[in-house]
């Protein structure tokens, strides 16, 4: 029985490509991680709480540079579901060292880029796994021993991505060609206004508490999530 990491999935635009975990929390898991799912993409972390069962959801998004002014962009999302004995930080760090093992297949395999459901469950899902009992065993050893770098620089590249995608969106929109002065020093001071905005929210989130209504508890065999 897994303890700490109850559940660990991630996604490509909110296409479960690998999970692992179980549910022994009345159906928790599952619900916390599918409000997860639900939430829209931002440059930073997403949080959702069972109240009652005393879980702790979080979600981080990687913005995928090669296609950001396309409607089919990719934006990756790596989710864990918590038991509330687990810091936060060791859940954040756990889900940082998927982001950067993951590196290599997110950029060339093609499962990864465009399978569908459980495209890579036979190949990473064993994987993911690994990860969730290492933290659960060793706890915060582990993550001292294999730490990894900020998710600061990640979330900063997001942030100057969706600036970007959200700019050139406009100038394809935009038919006057010749803009005033003002309007250019206008258009400036509101992405400034933005980023900051966007900075606050992806650094702090929504931390939101949600009451689970109980379901039928599901057992052990990965997949969980993705096959409701």
């Amino acid at each position: 029985m897994l303890k700490g990491i109850l559940w660990s999935g991630i996604a490509r635009n909110n296409i479960i490509l690998a999970e692992a975990g179980e549910d022994f929390h009345d159906g928790a898991v599952i619900n916390t991680a599918q409000k997860l799912l639900k939430k829209k993409a931002t440059p930073g972390w997403e949080y959702a709480r069972s109240r009652r069962d005393g879980l702790r959801g979080f979600k981080f998004h990687v913005f995928d540079e090669s296609n950001i002014i396309t409607d089919d962009m990719i934006v990756w999302s790596f989710i864990a579901i918590a038991e509330t004995s687990l810091e936060e930080d060791q859940v954040k760090s756990y889900l940082e060292k998927l982001v950067y093992i993951t590196d290599v297949m997110r950029s060339e395999n093609d499962d990864w880029r465009n399978g569908e459901m459980l495209a890579a469950q036979e190949t990473f899902a064993p994987i993911l796994l690994d990860k969730m009992e290492q933290v659960s065993h060793q706890g915060r050893l582990a993550m001292v021993n294999d730490s990894v770098s900020s998710t600061r620089e990640l979330m900063a590249g997001n942030i100057e991505m969706a600036l970007e995608r959200s700019g050139k969106l406009e100038e394809l929109d935009n038919e006057a060609k010749d803009l005033s002065a003002m309007s250019k020093v206008f258009k400036t001071r509101a992405k400034d206004i933005k980023r900051f905005s966007m900075w606050q929210n992806a650094k702090h989130g929504l931390l939101i508490g949600t009451a689970i209504t109980a379901g039928v508890a599901v057992v052990t065999v990965p997949p969980l999530v993705a096959i409701l």
